[in-house]
């Protein structure tokens, strides 16, 4: 629990007391923290997703709140019947004296209970959500082996220190500001921040999984270039290193955390002045069969299907033609600007 909760201002023993005293009494009446240490002890390739049979996910919620009496812990267990996940979560939930808006993390509730692996040199992958008062959620996924909450706090200082261009930590200073300004009572008209939610995704895996997992997540919700409410710049896990070796060689280093990848991609920023948001105009949704593939790429003197999927990202990315030919090396600039019209290789996926 420390290991997943490093950096968050919850009282930790305090959480932790509540939240045994309530799986103890969950177990007394269903043994559903019995099975889920159970669950935890069996070999990996022989236990099924873990949930409850003809039970909706439970959710154990444990909120910190502040009283004239000082910090109050209270404890709920929910059962959600429509909920598409259905591996019970324990929810911390909190509220922001400062900015006035509920936060919660949500963490995996096989992590906190015994019988699980070391989580101590593995990777965690997470996400992180900010919702506006206008009902948008705006999506950012990452993979960390250090403590995750770290890297939420180096978002937040970098937003605020206004010295980021990459879309999380400055979407994040956008609704944040006009956040602030709402509370103090000036004149805000924009969108808001309104509530936080941090959740860990996948926790305990191998490289070679978070990088995998990552690189799923990031494609179907938060890939800028797909989804209009989707904070990450450049694909994940190993296609977003292929991205960022193409934008800037960096010889043996491995990127495979998010926070190294998003330090290079920081230093690219600022040396190129020309890239900004995304642009919506390439942010289209790429759904074709695959084996058009071959038959559209196939024949000389025509782009691959990785050069095409690479002149999108970049041009997402605010790369003008020339730079995009550079990096990408086509024959000539009517090449790349086809493909971002749309006249050519419509469906490469």
């Amino acid at each position: 629990m420390k290991h997943l909760t490093e950096g968050l201002t919850f009282n930790l023993e305090r959480c932790a007391e509540v939240l045994d005293s309530i799986l103890v009494g969950l177990n007394e009446k269903t043994r559903m923290s019995d099975y889920v240490v159970s669950w935890n002890e069996m070999s990996p390739s022989n236990r099924a997703p873990l949930a409850f049979r003809d039970r909706g996910r439970i959710i154990v919620e444990i909120c910190q709140s502040l009283t004239k009496r000082g910090p109050l812990f209270t404890s709920t267990v929910l059962e959600a019947k429509k909920e598409k996940e259905t591996a019970p979560v324990v929810f911390f939930k909190m509220h922001s004296p400062t900015l006035d808006i509920p936060m919660r993390v949500e963490i995996p509730l096989r992590a906190l209970i015994k019988g699980g692996q070391s989580l101590e040199g593995t990777y965690s992958v997470y996400l992180h959500a900010l919702i506006c008062n206008d009902g948008r959620e705006f999506v950012y996924y990452g993979i960390t082996k250090r403590g995750w909450n770290k890297r939420f706090t180096e978002h937040v200082k970098s937003a605020l220190a206004d010295d980021s261009r990459r879309l999380f930590p400055s979407k994040m200073k956008e609704l944040i500001s006009a956040r602030v300004e709402h509370v103090q009572r000036e004149c805000q008209t924009g969108p808001m921040l309104t509530a936080f939610v941090s959740s860990i995704c996948a926790v305990g895996l191998n490289e070679d999984s978070a990088m995998d997992a990552e690189e799923y997540l990031v494609d179907k919700y938060s890939l800028s270039s797909k989804h209009p409410n989707g904070l990450n710049m450049i694909p994940g896990g190993r296609e977003g290193i292929k991205v960022l070796r193409k934008l800037s060689p960096v010889g043996g280093t491995s990127l495979t955390e998010s926070d190294d990848r998003e330090a290079l991609l920081d230093e690219y920023l600022k040396t190129h002045p020309h890239v900004g948001r995304p642009n919506p105009g390439v942010a289209e949704s790429w759904n074709d069969p695959a084996y058009a593939e071959a038959v559209i790429c196939g024949r000389e003197n025509r782009l691959s299907a990785e050069q095409v999927r690479e002149i999108r990202y970049l041009a997402a990315m605010g790369n003008g033609i020339d730079r995009i030919r550079e990096l990408i090396g086509t024959l000539d600039d009517g090449q790349v600007s086809r493909v971002l019209s749309g006249r050519t290789y419509t469906r490469i996926s």
